[in-house]
């Protein structure tokens, strides 16, 4: 007896239909950046049963405290509602979390996530290819803020964000990250 072989993900392109900034600055100096969030909205994406879906992609950076400063990777699973996590290099999912019931907050861990595959590579590469439009490395090698984006995107001294901005995003994430600002929904506040 003969056997298929199945390939987990049929090939489509995949194409970013939306990407959005948000920054803020702990002061207007703009010294130690407190939060950068730059997302990308994805459609093409092949879910795990074979259904096209749109997922969200996004890269965030902030103080930690300490002089440190963080990075991570998400990626919002379009199938089941998932936020899959990773620092900056990608590679792995180190963990993902859902909503527990009755709850609004991202603040169930899964077990075992989800396995990296080569669409999560892609949708790295996509964001990647954008990190010089809104970031550049400081002297010390931290991450900070594009000014010319900055200075684009500004709405006041020391926050800047693109029009459409979907603040749920930052809420979702920011509870999953360390830094030392954190963002949440003021509804549920």
């Amino acid at each position: 007896m003969r056997r298929l072989r199945r390939t987990p993900y049929p090939k489509v392109p995949l194409h970013v239909s939306e990407t959005h900034f948000f920054c803020e600055f702990s002061g207007p100096d703009h010294s130690r950046l407190s939060a950068a969030v730059l997302y990308i909205v994805v459609d093409g994406f092949i879910s795990t049963d074979g259904e096209e879906t749109q997922e969200i992609a996004a890269l965030a950076y902030g103080y930690a405290g300490g002089q440190t400063q963080s990075d991570y990777l998400f990626r919002r699973d379009g199938e089941n509602g998932l936020w899959l996590y990773s620092d900056s290099s990608g590679g792995e999912w180190k963990g993902a979390r859902t909503t527990s019931d009755g709850s609004h907050l991202y603040d169930l861990e899964i077990e075992e996530p989800q396995e990296w595959t080569s669409q999560d590579q892609d949708l790295q590469s996509l964001l990647e290819a954008r990190w010089d439009e809104y970031f550049k490395a400081d002297e010390d090698g931290d991450i900070t803020v594009s000014e010319e984006r900055f200075k684009a995107l500004k709405q006041n001294d020391t926050i800047a964000q693109t029009d459409g901005f979907d603040m749920d995003i930052l809420w979702d994430i920011s509870p999953m990250t360390n830094f030392t600002t954190q963002y949440a929904d003021p509804y549920y506040n």
